[in-house]
């Protein structure tokens, strides 16, 4: 699959990375792309799956949301519920951005932020460690950010 992107594609998946909001027009002056050109293949890459979702990179503590963590999962094989589904469940909580599968010592990786560690703490004992599937957990705040 990766076969059928080429340097154009590449061009233009980089350029949207940093500029995802901009006008095709822009989009073609900036890369020297015919604009027609850019249209036809960001609709293919979008329908052959390369380019998943459009989306916005937020400033959490502008918003509102002064922590941000990750935190390690223990998956409980013993859950009445399988890891994939857990997975799913923990990405659908309110103010979790990510959830991952991922292998070592912890079966799950989620990226969360809360308005204070009061709040932080309270997600953590009384949301995620009694939810089904939910062996133990290791939270760890971010002090900065970078990307």
């Amino acid at each position: 699959m990766l076969d059928k992107v080429d340097k154009k594609d590449m061009e233009i998946i980089s350029y949207l990375r940093d500029h995802g909001r901009d006008k095709i027009s822009d989009i073609s002056n900036s890369l020297q792309i015919p604009r027609a050109t850019v249209f036809e293949r960001m609709e293919r890459l979008r329908k052959e799956g390369f380019i998943k979702k459009y989306t916005v990179d937020l400033d959490y503590e502008k918003l509102g949301y002064s922590v941000m963590a990750y935190i390690l999962i223990e998956y409980d094989s013993k859950a009445k519920i399988d890891q994939k589904t857990l997975c799913r469940n923990l990405a659908a909580m309110e103010n979790v951005i990510s959830a991952s599968i991922i292998t070592g010592d912890w079966d799950i990786i989620i990226l969360t932020v809360q308005k204070s560690m009061k709040d932080l703490s309270e997600f953590v004992l009384e949301k995620l460690r009694t939810m089904d599937g939910v062996q133990r957990s290791q939270t760890i705040p971010i002090f900065e950010r970078i990307l």
